[in-house]
């Protein structure tokens, strides 16, 4: 294992502006194709979003972490934040009948749907996105 990238972002929205820059970067280091890196690009805009708007509330005095570890199959990035943490397990099934219509509920989903694995850690404040490599 290969720690790649360490990184902090303040939790503001203008933060959201450099993931395209990272992704790009890890992408070639992990060797990527361009469908795994626009999906790792879309699991990890909703995780950081996730990040600053529920974990640290938009708080300017609050980071978000990112910390990408490169291994011989796979690419490992942890997004932390320094809010209170929750319950995955505890998240609404967005494909059931009374969600369908909801405006939001629907990253947790999307970032599971992009990637190989999806782990929580540190009570909720914690999600690691793993994409296979080639």
């Amino acid at each position: 294992m290969i720690q790649v990238l360490e990184l902090e972002l303040p939790s503001e929205v203008d933060s959201l502006g450099r993931l395209e820059e990272v992704v790009d970067r890890l992408a070639v280091q992990a060797g990527l194709d361009e469908d795994t890196s626009a999906g790792l690009l879309l699991a990890l805009n909703e995780a950081v979003t996730n990040a600053i708007f529920h974990g640290n509330k938009q708080d300017p005095a609050k980071v978000v972490r990112l910390v990408a570890e490169l291994f011989d199959n796979r690419l490992e990035i942890t997004v932390t934040d320094q809010g209170h943490g929750f319950d995955p397990e505890r998240l609404p099934d967005p494909l059931s009948e009374e969600n369908l219509l909801r405006q939001g509920g629907r990253g947790v989903f999307l970032i599971r749907s992009c990637c190989a694995d999806v782990r929580f850690s540190d009570g909720g404040r914690a999600i690691t996105l793993v994409v296979d490599r080639p």
